[in-house]
C-alpha cells in the first residue's frame, strides 16, 4: 500500500512539474543584420535551471517565418539534429553544445529569402514547449554600409592627421633643441673671446 503510495506520489508530481513547466514563456528577442552572401550566427541559449529536473525528451526546433512558416530542423538534447529543411545545406549546427543549453546555428550564404523571423522553441515531449526565443534576421542596408565605411575613411584620416602632427611636432622640437645648442655654443665663444680679450691688457697694465 505505501509503495502504491509513493509511486502515486510520484507521478502526481512528475505530472504537476510537466504541466507547469509548459509555460511557453517568451526570453529573449534578438535583432540581426547581415549582408548577403555572408555568414551569420543565430544564438539560442537556454539556462540549465530552465530544464528542472526533468531532461527526457528535450529538444529546440528552429522555424523560419517570412511569408510562411517553415520548421527547420530539431536539435535534440543529446546532440541529435533532425533537418526538415536545411536551406540547400546551408544550415551549421553545433551539436556537442546542446546538453549545457546552446542551440546556436549557422546560417551560410545569407539570401534575400533567409530574412524574417527566426524562432528557437524549447520542447518536453511533443506538444510541451517550455520556452523560446525570437531572432529577427534583416539585411543590412547599402546606405548603413557605407556609412561605416564613411566612418572608417574618417578614423583612418584622423589617424594620419594625428601622426602627421606627431612628426611635426617632433620635427619643430629637434630644430628647436638644435638652435639653442647654437646660441649656447654662440654665448660660450663670445664668453671666451671676451675673457681672452681682458687677459691681453694685463701685461700693459703691469708696465
Amino acid at each position: 500500500m505505501l509503495c502504491e503510495l509513493g509511486l502515486l506520489g510520484l507521478l502526481l508530481s512528475t505530472l504537476f512539474e510537466g504541466a507547469t513547466s509548459c509555460r511557453r514563456e517568451l526570453l529573449t528577442t534578438t535583432n540581426i543584420t547581415a549582408q548577403l552572401q555572408s555568414d551569420v550566427l543565430l544564438p539560442c541559449y537556454f539556462k540549465p535551471a530552465i530544464l528542472g529536473s526533468i531532461k527526457t525528451d528535450i529538444a529546440a526546433v528552429w522555424s523560419h517565418t517570412n511569408i510562411t512558416t517553415d520548421n527547420l530542423l530539431e536539435i535534440k538534447l543529446q546532440g541529435e539534429v533532425g533537418f526538415w529543411n536545411n536551406r540547400g545545406g546551408r544550415i551549421k549546427t553545433f551539436p556537442k553544445h546542446s546538453e549545457p543549453g546552446n542551440y546556436s546555428i549557422l546560417l551560410r550564404n545569407v539570401q534575400q529569402s533567409d530574412v524574417g523571423l527566426y524562432r528557437c522553441e524549447l520542447f518536453r515531449g511533443i506538444n510541451c514547449v517550455i520556452a523560446y526565443q525570437n531572432i529577427y534576421l534583416s539585411k543590412a542596408s547599402e546606405a548603413s554600409i557605407k556609412y561605416w565605411y564613411y566612418l572608417l575613411g574618417v578614423a583612418v584620416v584622423l589617424c594620419l592627421l594625428l601622426v602627421s602632427l606627431g612628426y611635426m611636432q617632433r620635427k619643430r622640437n629637434k630644430r628647436g633643441t638644435q638652435e639653442e645648442n647654437v646660441y649656447e655654443n654662440a654665448m660660450e665663444l663670445r664668453t671666451t673671446s671676451s675673457s681672452s680679450r681682458g687677459c691681453s691688457h694685463d701685461p700693459a697694465q703691469g708696465n
